[in-house]
């Protein structure tokens, strides 16, 4: 299986994740290995119109680090992208269409402060979804509310939005309560892709191997080729998803 990662920190200078292009260029190496073939560099972005002048600035850096990584025989291919940090600003930004998409369609990738409320989230989501955005929600497996209550997701998932959680969750990263979380919204077919959210190259890494291994023994064999692949990939191509749920 051929993977797509549609939420990884790889671009160098931006964020928390690769401190250089050294570092950037070794994640390449390491996803490729792991069989991921196309990675969306999501850097976070602070959903505020003082953030939007970093958005050129990283569009640069990809076309760098692409070029590296093609210079290096590694057949991988980038995509560019964004990690929004929702804030109240942010539904502005929504409605003058100036938030980074991530790929080639209308789709954006969409995180929340851990203890956000559960009614700013959807107020949110409900609203990029009335601008002609297709909202991504970021690791919700990670939230408090929807640790509290993980079918919170059932009303965003039949409002179309796309539910994205972390290899790290399932593996048991960020402990246990955040992976049962996540194996309960597998088990209801409530997850659309499963992403890296890789940081670095020595923790939160981009080698997908491990989880996909893990889904592969747990899940059906066409629930993890449309995690893995075949909705990551439609997500950066801008297609409508695989029903799932």
């Amino acid at each position: 299986m051929t993977m797509t990662d549609i939420h990884c920190h790889i671009l160098p200078y931006t964020d928390d994740g690769a401190d250089d292009m050294d570092e950037a260029l070794t994640m390449a190496r390491m996803a490729y290995d792991s069989g991921v073939e196309s990675i969306c560099a999501t850097p976070h972005f602070r959903g505020e119109e003082s953030a939007l002048s970093d958005l050129e600035e990283n569009k640069a850096t990809l076309l760098q680090l692409q070029e590296q990584i093609d210079s290096e025989g590694i057949p991988l291919k980038l995509y560019g992208g964004a990690e929004i940090l929702c804030l109240p600003e942010t539904l502005s930004l929504a409605h003058k269409h100036q938030l980074p998409t991530i790929g080639l369609g209308n789709y954006i990738l969409c995180e929340f402060y851990f203890d956000e409320s559960p009614y700013f989230m959807s107020e949110c989501l409900d609203g990029f979804a009335s601008c002609g955005y297709i909202p991504v929600v970021a690791h919700p497996e990670r939230y408090e509310c929807v640790q509290r209550d993980p079918k919170i997701i059932e009303n965003w998932f039949r409002r179309g939005y796309i539910i994205q959680i972390n290899k790290g969750s399932v593996l048991g990263a960020f402990g246990r309560t955040a992976k049962d979380c996540a194996e309960f919204l597998l088990e209801l077919g409530l997850v659309h892709a499963v992403a890296s959210d890789a940081h670095g190259c020595d923790r939160r890494t981009p080698h997908m191997g491990q989880v996909r291994e893990w889904a592969e023994e747990n899940l059906h064999g066409e629930y993890a080729n449309i995690l893995f692949s075949e909705n990551p990939r439609r997500i950066l191509e801008g297609r409508e998803m695989i029903p799932v749920g």
